[in-house]
C-alpha cells in the first residue's frame, strides 16, 4: 500500500511517496525509535550535502564537520536480503506526517534512514515505512485489514 509522507527536518520539508512495508521493523538500537528508510536522492535539499555526500566517511568514523546536525545523526545497524551486516546513517526528523486515504498520522519520534540506492525499480516510491510506526490505533487496524 502506497502513502504520501511529509518529512520535516530543521523546518525544511519534503513530500515523497512511501510504501507500507509489513516486514520493516527497523529501529535505532539504543533509543528503539522507529526508522523510515528513504532514498538519499529524495532528501536533497532537506538534509545538508555534508551528510549526503559523506555517508561512508561518517560510517567509518572520519572527521566530518556536521555542524548543528551532529546531535541528529544516528548509526543504524541492519540485516536484509543480500546484506548481512549493514549500517545506515540516520537523521532524527522533527516530524513526519503520513497521509493515508482517510487518515493523517503525525509522528514526532522517528529517524530517517538514508539509503544510498533505489528502493523501487519503477520509481513509484522513495521510502519504506513500517506498519508498526503508525501509532494511531484505528488507522493501524484499517491499514492492517487492507493488507490482509
Amino acid at each position: 500500500m502506497l502513502c504520501s509522507i511529509k518529512i520535516n527536518i530543521n523546518k525544511k520539508l519534503v513530500y515523497i511517496k512511501a510504501i507500507i512495508d509489513t516486514g520493516n521493523f527497523l529501529r535505532e538500537p539504543i533509543s528503539k525509535v522507529p526508522v523510515i528508510v528513504v532514498e538519499k536522492q529524495a532528501l536533497i535539499g532537506i538534509v545538508p550535502n555534508c551528510i549526503l555526500d559523506n555517508l561512508d566517511k561518517i560510517i567509518n568514523g572520519e572527521d566530518i564537520d556536521l555542524g548543528t546536525y551532529i546531535s541528529k545523526i544516528r548509526l543504524i545497524p541492519f540485516t536484509s536480503l543480500g546484506k548481512a551486516n549493514g549500517i545506515l546513517i540516520g537523521i532524527k526528523a522533527d516530524e513526519v506526517l503520513v497521509e493515508l486515504e482517510e487518515n493523517n498520522i503525525n509522528i514526532n519520534n522517528v529517524i530517517i534512514g538514508i539509503y544510498n540506492g533505489t528502493l523501487s525499480k519503477n520509481g513509484k516510491y522513495k521510502a519504506l515505512i513500517g506498519l508498526d510506526i503508525l501509532e494511531n490505533e484505528s488507522a493501524y487496524e484499517n491499514i492492517k485489514a487492507t493488507l490482509q
